[in-house]
């Protein structure tokens, strides 16, 4: 593998961020020997760069699809992450008590398609904040953290009272990173395509709740099921 293409796979790794040295190197020999590219235009400076896309399987979770774009000429990178399930007949919630350091570690994927809570400091960002994301708890937190940064700078002079809501917010997720403080992770997804990895067996795993639902009307029209037409599709 020459040296632009493993820089690739670096950086896949370091997108997705799996907490296991095992699990790493399962996806980076998928990712090499498995990945079928074709050119595209860049939308950075519109030369032709390389797309490589891979479907792999991490052990213990599920399949994934993973989709790397390289300009060669400006050096542009952009990586994405999506569920390999297509439309599932129902939903699933996850809810995640997290208490332990063991707990920060668990792999989780959040796909585009999920929602994501935390309860003890109201916080609720909806189906497609933050886009697809494969990493751990810590790390959600943290992307958390960091776009809330980007999307509500604090220190405004004209609401104090703004500032010290949203700068007590950053304490409690940091808190929360820092495993100070327990905090519960939901994660409700449409199309059951996220995963929170479990640390034990699968009936004794007492920090984990995963609960299967009915979509909602307002679900399906958010996915688009309800406007989708299939008559005389071929």
């Amino acid at each position: 593998m020459d040296k632009k293409n493993d820089d690739v796979t670096k950086e896949i790794l370091q997108q997705i961020n799996l907490n296991n040295q095992d699990l790493n190197s399962a996806v980076k020999e998928q990712f090499d020997h498995d990945g079928v590219e074709f050119s595209n235009n860049c939308n950075q400076c519109g030369e032709v760069g390389i797309n490589k896309m891979c479907k792999i399987t991490i052990p213990y979770v599920r399949d994934l699809i993973i989709m790397s774009f390289t300009c060669n000429e400006c050096g542009y990178r952009d990586t994405e992450i999506k569920g390999a399930n297509g439309i599932t007949p129902q939903g699933k919630l996850f809810r995640l008590y997290v208490n332990s350091k063991q707990d920060l570690k668990r792999n989780v994927f959040k796909s585009e398609t999920a929602s994501l809570q935390i309860p003890e400091i109201e916080l609720e960002m909806c189906t497609g904040t933050l886009g697809a994301v494969f990493t751990t708890t810590q790390g959600i937190v943290s992307k958390v953290l960091d776009h809330l940064r980007d999307k509500t700078p604090i220190f405004n002079c004209d609401d104090p009272y703004r500032d010290s809501k949203l700068q007590k917010v950053f304490d409690q997720l940091q808190a929360f990173h820092d495993g100070a403080q327990s905090f519960t992770l939901i994660i409700r997804d449409l199309i059951d395509s996220s995963f929170v990895s479990n640390v034990g067996e699968p009936d004794n795993d007492y920090n984990l709740q995963v609960i299967a639902f009915d979509r909602s009307e307002e679900d399906n029209d958010e996915l688009g099921i309800d406007t989708m037409n299939t008559e005389n599709y071929f």
